[in-house]
C-alpha cells in the first residue's frame, strides 16, 4: 500500500511543473476578454491611435502657425538711454514702428538730450508705401493667407487620417470576426468528423474506418489554422486602437450583416465635394494663384512713396519739417524676381495638374469600388444559395449512407462541400462589410 502509495506520489510531483509551465505559456481566454463591437474599437482608436496623435500634433503646429504670420502687425517699442562721460550728454531714445496692411510700414520715434544743462527733444514720423514692384494688399496678407491655408489643408488631412484610422479598425476587426465565425464552424466539423469514425466503427467497414481517421486530422489542422488566424488578428486590431499588445482585444462574434444600397452618380458628386483630397488639391490652387499673382508684381521696377514729418524743440525755438520722396529702383539685370515669378507660374501648373489627377483617382476609385460592392453583394446571395442547396444534398447523403447506399466517402465529401460552402459565406458577407466601409471612405464620409 506505501509502495502504490509512493509511485502515486513521485508521478504527480513529476508532472506539477508541466502542468505549471503550461498554465503560464496558456493564452488569455476569449470568456476572460470583455468582447468589444465595432464601435467600440473605433472610439478607442480615435483617442489613443499613435498614428492619429502625431497628425493632431501636426495641425496643432499648424494652428500656431497662423499666430506667427499674424505677428507681422503687432507693433514694436525700442527705448534707449546712453551715458557716456559726465561732460557729454545724455540722451534718451524711443522708436515706435509697425508694418500696416498693404505693406504701409511707419515709424515714429523721439529723442531727448540734455546740453549744457538745457533739454532738446526731436520727434519724428515717417510713412514709406511701395506703389509698383510689390506693396499690394494681397502681398501684405500673403504670410497669413498661406498660414490659413495650410492650417485649412492640415486639418483636412486629419479628417482624412481619422477615417482611414475608421477604415482600417474595420478590417481588421472583421478579419477578427471572420476567423471567429470560421473557428466556429471548422470546431463543429471536427465534432462531426469524430461522429462519423465512430458510426463507421459500428459498420465495422475497413474502408469507412481509415477515411474517417482521415478526416480527423485535416479538421483539426483547420482548428489550428483558425485559432492561429485570431491570434495574429487580435494582436494588428490591438496595436492599431493604440492599446498594448501584451492585451489583446476580443471582439463580439455577432454578425450583423445588412446590404446598404449604393448610388453612384449621387455618390460621385458628393466625393467630389467634400473628399479631403480634391479639398486640399484646391486650396493648394487658391494659394499658388495668390503666390503667382504676387510674383508677377514683384518683377516690375520698384517704385516707393516715402513721407517724413520731423519736429525739433530747442530751449529758444521750435521747428518742423515735412518731406515726401519718389524712390525709383531698377536693379540690374532683374533675373532673380523673374525667375522666381517664372517658378510660381510653374507651380500653379502643377497644382492645376495635381486637382485634375485628385479628381480623376477619387472618380476612378468610386467607380471600380462601386462594381466591387456590387459584385460581392452578389456574391453574398449566390453562395446563400449555394448553402442550402447543399445542405438538402447532404441531407440525402446521410439518408443513404444511413441506409448502407453508399460508402463514406461520398457522405464526407458532401459533408466538406457544405461546410466549406457555410465558411465561405461568412468570408463572402464580411468580405461585402469591409468593400461597403471602403466604398463609403472613398466617398467622403
Amino acid at each position: 500500500m506505501n509502495k502504490s502509495f509512493m509511485k502515486i506520489l513521485i508521478c504527480l510531483l513529476g508532472m506539477f511543473p508541466c502542468w505549471l509551465r503550461a498554465q503560464e505559456e496558456a493564452p488569455v481566454a476569449d470568456e476572460v476578454v470583455e468582447p468589444m463591437t465595432l464601435q467600440d474599437c473605433q472610439l478607442i482608436a480615435l483617442k489613443f491611435s499613435p498614428s492619429l496623435a502625431r497628425q493632431r500634433l501636426s495641425y496643432s503646429n499648424l494652428v500656431e502657425s497662423v499666430s506667427v504670420a499674424k505677428s507681422i502687425y503687432d507693433p514694436s517699442l525700442q527705448i534707449r538711454r546712453a551715458w557716456e562721460k559726465e561732460e557729454d550728454p545724455k540722451q534718451t531714445r524711443a522708436t515706435l514702428t509697425q508694418q500696416l496692411p498693404a505693406q504701409l510700414d511707419s515709424s515714429l520715434s523721439a529723442r531727448q538730450y540734455e546740453s549744457n544743462g538745457e533739454e532738446y527733444s526731436n520727434y519724428a514720423l515717417n510713412l514709406s508705401k511701395t506703389l509698383i514692384g510689390g506693396g499690394s494688399f494681397l502681398e501684405g496678407r500673403l504670410p497669413m493667407e498661406r498660414a490659413w491655408i495650410q492650417k485649412a489643408i492640415e486639418a483636412n488631412k486629419l479628417s482624412l487620417e481619422q477615417r482611414r484610422l475608421s477604415l482600417n479598425v474595420t478590417k481588421d476587426y472583421y478579419a477578427v470576426l471572420r476567423n471567429r465565425l470560421t473557428l466556429r464552424l471548422r470546431e463543429q466539423q471536427l465534432e462531426r468528423a469524430k461522429r462519423n469514425l465512430e458510426h463507421a466503427m459500428i459498420k465495422e467497414d475497413p474502408l469507412d474506418i481509415a477515411t474517417a481517421k482521415l478526416r480527423i486530422p485535416e479538421s483539426e489542422l483547420d482548428v489550428v489554422s483558425a485559432k492561429r488566424a485570431i491570434s495574429n488578428g487580435r494582436l494588428t486590431l490591438t496595436q492599431r486602437i493604440g492599446l498594448p499588445v501584451s492585451q489583446p482585444v476580443n471582439v463580439n462574434t455577432q454578425l450583423v450583416f445588412e446590404v446598404r444600397a449604393i448610388q453612384p452618380e449621387q455618390d460621385l458628386i458628393l466625393a467630389l465635394e467634400e473628399h479631403e483630397t480634391i479639398l486640399n488639391a484646391r486650396l493648394d490652387l487658391e494659394l499658388n494663384h495668390m503666390e503667382a499673382k504676387v510674383a508677377r508684381t514683384r518683377a516690375w521696377p520698384e517704385l516707393r512713396a516715402e513721407a517724413t514729418w520731423e519736429e525739433t524743440n530747442t530751449p529758444s525755438d521750435t521747428t518742423s519739417d515735412v518731406r515726401a520722396e519718389l524712390v525709383l529702383e531698377l536693379p540690374w539685370l532683374d533675373r532673380k524676381d523673374r525667375a522666381e515669378a517664372r517658378q510660381r507660374e510653374n507651380e500653379l501648373k502643377q497644382s492645376e495638374l495635381a486637382l485634375f489627377e485628385a479628381q480623376q483617382e477619387v472618380e476612378q476609385n468610386l467607380k471600380s469600388m462601386a462594381v466591387q460592392v456590387m459584385e460581392a453583394e452578389r456574391s453574398v446571395v449566390l453562395q446563400r444559395e449555394r448553402v442550402e442547396v447543399l445542405k438538402q444534398q447532404f441531407r440525402l447523403y446521410q439518408d443513404r449512407w444511413d441506409n448502407g447506399e453508399i460508402n463514406i466517402l461520398e457522405f464526407i465529401r458532401s459533408q466538406n462541400d457544405l461546410e466549406n460552402a457555410a465558411v465561405q459565406l461568412v468570408t463572402e458577407q464580411t468580405r461585402y462589410l469591409e468593400l461597403r466601409a471602403e466604398y463609403d471612405f472613398n466617398i467622403g464620409k
